[in-house]
């Protein structure tokens, strides 16, 4: 088996920046790749300004005591609905992403969102057509959220990789502030574009995201898992063309990959079985972290904010929610921008603890504000206490800033890094259905929680959230290593060595050029015999070149 360890002590000091003329032909093909995530963060946004427009409430909603409401029953539903979609989508990426590769999964997703959107457009008040047009685009989604952080995990450079990966988590926050913007500009028009004028918008991304698929090349990778050699060392040359020396980097890449696939077939087969993921202890500790991850992300609550924040800040007798809403994803791109500066110096580890732990802390104190308010319907205690909804938000704020520094980006740069192996996108398949469906699981109920007409919580869902928290921050404590400068074959050989958890040891992402053993090892990787070769990598798609 062959392993890269890192030999922290012999790494050179010197920085690259991340702009160096080797890095930018791989950003450039992932700020492509990364218009994908607009599309997420676009729709929460702009839907959750729809619920709250004055037309789409009159012909998509019923009469109440003369006023048009969207019913908690309705809410659920389209809200919803789309991580409905988003499972199929991402159940169905697994068996796409292995046959037609990272570019064709995000071809077949942006054919399901394009349809999505046209279906919700077509017909004026039809129920139907939306629940329906919500599901397809969300299988669209569902499948961009497997292949996209893939691609993206794939193609930079081990020094880079957690900064592309984190771009995921950066642009949803881009497209949640185009979202609450589009929806603040047209929920006052009094024709249907105060709504199918946001819907129509994805079109854009999907357009985009098409002329994107043109230029960048397949991941290097997945070629060479499927026996394309010959694809595999021009999507390479494509990579680094920018780099000195690019010819031989291509050939050292070539060589290490075709190592690493050979000794994993000795190892597990030569096929790819989704029987491995829980029969083989070593690809089940690899599921386990993957999704454990992406539902930790999920169990706080964090939809509650995406997906309902001008209705959950109107209820809390807030006005101009929707500049608040705006304010609150600007926090967003500000937490995810933060991430960038902190996240190779402090490891994904400690960010994902300790912003979890005051993740916790804020939303306890949402719960605490809630109890004094009152269960129920609590607007006596608004007008006394005006102050109530500001102190809400402001919590809000802080949580939302946490998030997105840590939680936000980290979770998906984990789950692309322990997601390794051959069986990596049947791993992330799994991951991202699990997310989808804890996702779904708090927008259908979170109405039913915080409506007064209805559980009548209000802010008392912090308590529930804030247990969330707590589980999240104990599953990172007890099963998440820190990976942090590791390339995907290192990180691949220490979950086969079976090294406990908590004990993988990280080094400096920032430096560019490394040292590592290389440990060929001839008998199993328990038995700590084997010969030391010495590399020095700069390695492209996290990995390490001869």
């Amino acid at each position: 088996m062959v392993a890269a360890i890192s030999s922290p002590s012999e790494s050179p000091t010197n920085y690259l920046g991340i702009f160096a003329k080797e890095y930018r032909r791989p950003i450039f093909f992932c700020a492509l790749v990364t218009i994908a995530p607009i599309l997420y963060g676009y729709d929460g946004t702009y839907f959750t300004a729809l619920l709250e427009t004055p037309v789409f409430q009159r012909q998509f909603g019923e009469e109440s005591n003369g006023t048009w409401v969207i019913s908690s029953s309705d809410q659920s539903l389209w809200v919803s609905i789309i991580q409905v979609g988003e499972v199929v989508g991402s159940l169905a990426a697994g068996p796409i992403g292995d046959y037609t590769g990272r570019k064709g999964a995000l071809a077949a997703a942006i054919s399901f969102v394009a349809l999505g959107i046209i279906l919700q457009m077509v017909v004026v008040g039809s129920s139907a057509l939306l629940t329906v047009g919500r599901l397809i685009a969300g299988a669209g989604i569902g499948i961009i959220s497997n292949a996209a952080p893939l691609y993206l995990s794939e193609i930079p450079p081990v020094e880079i990789r957690g900064a592309c990966v984190s771009s995921w988590q950066l642009m949803l926050a881009i497209g949640q502030v185009l979202g609450a913007v589009v929806g603040l500009a047209c929920h006052s028009r009094g024709d249907t574009g105060s709504w199918r004028i946001p819907i129509a918008i994805n079109l854009l991304w999907v357009v985009l995201l098409a002329g994107a698929l043109l230029v960048v090349p397949e991941s290097p990778r997945w070629l060479l898992y499927r026996g394309k050699e010959a694809k595999a060392e021009r999507a390479l040359h494509k990579i680094l063309k920018g780099s000195p020396d690019s010819e031989v980097l291509v050939q050292e890449q070539l060589a290490i990959l075709n190592k690493s696939r050979e000794e994993e077939a000795q190892a597990t087969g030569n096929e790819s079985h989704w029987s491995d993921l829980w029969r083989n202890p070593v690809e089940r500790r690899k599921l386990l972290a993957t999704v454990g991850i992406l539902v930790s992300q999920q169990i706080s609550g964090v939809q509650f904010i995406f997906s309902y924040t001008t209705t959950f800040f109107t209820l809390v007798g807030l006005s101009d929610t929707f500049i608040i809403t705006i304010i609150v994803d600007c926090i967003e791109v500000l937490g995810v921008v933060a991430s960038f500066f902190v996240v190779n110096r402090f490891g994904r580890r400690p960010l994902l603890l300790y912003t979890g732990v005051f993740m916790f802390i804020t939303l306890l104190v949402v719960g605490c504000l809630g109890a004094a308010a009152g269960h129920g319907t609590f607007e006596t205690y608004l007008a006394d206490h005006p102050a109530f909804g500001k102190a809400v938000a402001a919590m809000i704020c802080l949580y939302v800033f946490a998030f997105n520094v840590a939680w936000g980006p980290l979770a998906w740069v984990v789950a692309a890094e322990m997601s390794t192996g051959r069986n990596r996108q049947k791993h992330l398949s799994i991951g991202t259905t699990s997310f989808w469906i804890s996702a779904w699981a708090v927008t259908f109920t979170l109405p039913y929680l915080f409506q007064p007409t209805e559980a009548g919580l209000g802010p008392m869902i912090g308590f529930i959230y804030a247990f969330g928290g707590f589980l999240s921050v104990a599953f990172v404590y007890f099963v998440i290593p820190e990976t942090r400068g590791r390339t995907l074959e290192e990180i691949n050989f220490m979950m086969e060595a079976r090294i406990p958890t908590p004990t993988v040891v990280a080094r400096d992402e920032k430096k560019a050029g490394r040292f590592t053993e290389h440990l060929e090892k001839e008998g199993p990787a328990e038995d700590g015999e084997g010969r030391i070769r010495r590399f020095r990598t700069n390695s492209v798609g996290s990995m390490p070149s001869a």
